[in-house]
């Protein structure tokens, strides 16, 4: 049974464990259920039951040619976005070497395959609507370690796979593994269709020390999400509100950065994630030079929304220094507007020794 808005209000944030259902949650980078399949470190840090549905999340990581064959999912729309190290990814006749900020979209019934092409690689595996992550379970073996086995354990079979995937519809096909290309993926499609985006590539605005880069528009991905990398210099709480009919997601890729949810405030740094489910109140405030984060909004009715008080710019990195500002009036159309409610002002940031 899912909250009321003002329940949720009131949600204390749950902390590096997998809730059961939709309350906003802290999952530190490592944390999450973990899963050996064929040498690789499945971390899930969302599944359907955690979301109310919406989508399901995995942190993917392993050694130097640890792979996957050819897979196609007949529901779940994907994103994957490299964390650290190398990763080729294969599209049907194309594929590209992806190296940490590059991300690739993939629509329903698309074949994708990856193999890891550094000592270390990790990314990150976003799927929505979520379900298709109870195959890591049935195909996976749990393990308690935060890093990728020095040896393969269980080896999983293509046919096992096969088996279990049917469960999900998911398919193996067999599709030819082409050579890469070094192509330069600097923009995003008009449709729903396949693509790879080079890192800080995308639709980008700018505001006071701070760039948006939209990875996916709604038209992207079949109105289901879209994300969007946020970079910036040191900077205060915005002020605290919530939504009603979207949820946020904030997954730090660099940097430090507060985040505050329903009363409780989290120092996050990479790889860590929290998921605010709406009705959560929430406010963030970068806290070292240069933070990036990536944040997933689903369903996607909050597109548009920074165009309300950034303008387009054709810049890749932000400007330090200037007058402050925000523009409260495009911040003011956007609560008059949209599934916006601010409900105080920007909460007071401690420092870290204080929180301890």
């Amino acid at each position: 049974m899912s909250l009321s808005v003002e329940e949720m209000n009131q949600q204390l944030p749950v902390s590096n464990a997998l809730p059961g259902e939709a309350v906003p949650y802290y999952m530190a980078s490592g944390e999450g259920a973990r899963y050996e399949i064929n040498g690789q470190l499945v971390t899930v840090i969302a599944r359907a039951a955690d979301t109310g549905g919406i989508f399901s999340a995995a942190y993917i990581s392993g050694g130097m040619g640890a792979e996957s064959p050819f897979v196609s999912h007949k529901v779940e729309h994907k994103t994957l976005y490299v964390f650290d190290g190398i990763l080729h990814v294969w599209l049907p006749g194309e594929s590209r070497i992806l190296t940490p900020g590059d991300s690739v979209v993939i629509p329903p019934n698309t074949p994708h395959a990856y193999r890891m092409a550094s000592h270390y690689t990790r990314f990150l595996n976003w799927m929505t609507p979520g379900g298709a992550e109870a195959y890591y379970e049935r195909v996976g073996t749990p393990i308690d370690s935060h890093v990728p086995p020095v040896r393969a354990g269980h080896k999983a079979s293509l046919q096992e796979q096969a088996e279990v995937g049917a469960e999900f519809g998911i398919t193996f096909p067999d599709v030819e593994r082409v050579t890469p290309t070094f192509k330069h993926d600097a923009g995003l499609p008009p449709t729903q269709s396949p693509y790879f985006l080079s890192a800080h590539e995308g639709e980008r605005l700018a505001s006071y020390q701070t760039i948006f880069t939209y990875l996916s528009r709604p038209a992207n991905t079949g109105s289901n999400y879209f994300a969007v990398h946020t970079k910036g210099a040191k900077s205060p709480y915005i002020p605290l509100h919530f939504h009603s009919e979207h949820t946020e997601n904030f997954l730090v890729t660099e940097g430090r950065m507060w985040l505050y949810a329903n009363g409780r405030e989290m120092l996050l740094t990479k790889g860590d994630f929290v998921h605010a489910p709406a009705g959560t109140i929430h406010s963030f405030a970068f806290d070292s030079h240069n933070t990036q984060m990536v944040g997933f909004l689903t369903p996607s009715v909050f597109n548009g929304f920074f165009e309300y008080f950034n303008k387009p710019t054709e810049d890749y990195m932000y400007t330090e220094g200037g007058a402050p500002y925000m523009d409260m009036e495009g911040f003011g159309r956007a609560q008059a507007e949209m599934d916006l409610t601010v409900v105080g002002p920007p909460p007071q940031r401690r420092t870290a020794l204080e929180i301890s």
